[in-house]
């Protein structure tokens, strides 16, 4: 479930008042392609670099003088807590996202990009291989081969940029 990926990390967030230049400037310190777009603690939007591209550099607009609220992605599809890394893959697919929010109930808690996932994958499959330690190799094995060709189908070779 995310909910063993995303329960410790830190959400940076933006206000959907906020200008552009301060959500690109947020978005450089922290590293990140995309920020979940929060007013009164809900989430109204996301924003991401395709927002930044598409809808702000190419039709010249001043990144200083255009809010957030003007070019985010308004009411994004969202996954929930209690959902898996590979829900969140297909959902991610299905609708052609790099980004997808992640909520417990109304409050985000993270952001998963698709360049996260086989990272996440990894991480889940050292999770999985360490509560498994103690058990009959075999059974380990043959419990372990069909979630991991299954996931393994939907992972990209390559994370895109």
């Amino acid at each position: 479930m995310l909910r063993d990926l995303y329960k410790d990390r830190t959400v940076h967030s933006i206000h959907p008042e906020a200008s552009v230049h301060q959500a690109a400037t947020l978005m450089t310190a922290h590293g990140v392609g995309a920020l979940p777009v929060v007013h009164d603690d809900r989430l109204v939007g996301i924003f991401t670099e395709r927002d930044l591209v598409n809808r702000v550099v190419t039709p010249r607009l001043d990144p200083e003088l255009t809010t957030v609220s003007q070019v985010m992605s308004a009411n994004p599809k969202v996954i929930t807590f209690e959902q898996t890394l590979c829900d969140a893959l297909r959902l991610m697919q299905t609708h052609s996202f790099r980004h997808l929010p992640v909520v417990d109930g109304q409050r985000v808690v993270g952001i998963i990009s698709l360049r996260d996932i086989p990272v996440e994958y990894h991480l889940l499959k050292e999770r999985w291989d360490e509560a498994q330690r103690g058990h009959d190799l075999r059974k380990k094995k043959s419990s372990d081969q069909p979630t991991e060709r299954a996931l393994s189908a939907f992972l990209p070779t390559q994370a895109p940029h």
